[in-house]
C-alpha cells in the first residue's frame, strides 16, 4: 500500500484570519451551524471551530427577558490579537532589575553594548552573560531605559 492514501491535507497548522472568523460568526449565529459543518465549511477542525467560538462568545439579553449567546467575531480578533503579543522568547534579564540597571549606567557613560557584554561577562556578580546583540534588541524594544542615539 501507498503512504500517501493515509496523509490528511488542508486541517493543519494555519491560523484562523479575520475572514475566516466573520464566516464562523455568520454561520453560528444566523445558520445555527454545528462545530463540526462550520469547521467543513471553512477547511478546520471541529475542536478549532469550538475554542474559537469560546473565545468571542458573548450572551445577549433580548426583550422578552431571555439570553441568547452569540459569537462576535471581532471580540474573538481582539483576544487573538492580545494573545500573539506574548508569543515569543522570555526576557533574559526579567527580573535582574541589577543588570538592567548596570547595563543602562554603563550606557550612559558612553560605553557600547559590545563592552558592556564583555564587561557582564568578567563580573562574577552577574549569573547570566549578554550578547551585544541582545543589549541593541532590549533597547530597542524598550525594555532598557536608554535610546539606541545613547550608544554612539
Amino acid at each position: 500500500m501507498c503512504q500517501n492514501n493515509y496523509n490528511t491535507t488542508g486541517k493543519k497548522g494555519k491560523h484562523l484570519t479575520f475572514d475566516d472568523r466573520k464566516i464562523i460568526a455568520h454561520l453560528y449565529n444566523y445558520q445555527n451551524k454545528n462545530y463540526t459543518e462550520i469547521g467543513n465549511q471553512i477547511d478546520k477542525h471541529r475542536t478549532t471551530i469550538s475554542r474559537e467560538i469560546d473565545k468571542g462568545l458573548i450572551t445577549l439579553k433580548s426583550s422578552q427577558e431571555s439570553y441568547k449567546d452569540v459569537y462576535d467575531y471581532e471580540i474573538a480578533q481582539q483576544v487573538y490579537d492580545n494573545n500573539a503579543t506574548a508569543k515569543g522568547p522570555d526576557l533574559k534579564i526579567d527580573k535582574n532589575h541589577k543588570l538592567a540597571k548596570f547595563i543602562e549606567k554603563k550606557i550612559n557613560n558612553k560605553y557600547s553594548p559590545e563592552v558592556i557584554a564583555e564587561l557582564i561577562k568578567q563580573r562574577d556578580d552577574f549569573e547570566l552573560s549578554l550578547s551585544y546583540k541582545t543589549i541593541y534588541n532590549y533597547i530597542d524594544m524598550g525594555v532598557l531605559m536608554v535610546d539606541r542615539e545613547d550608544t554612539r
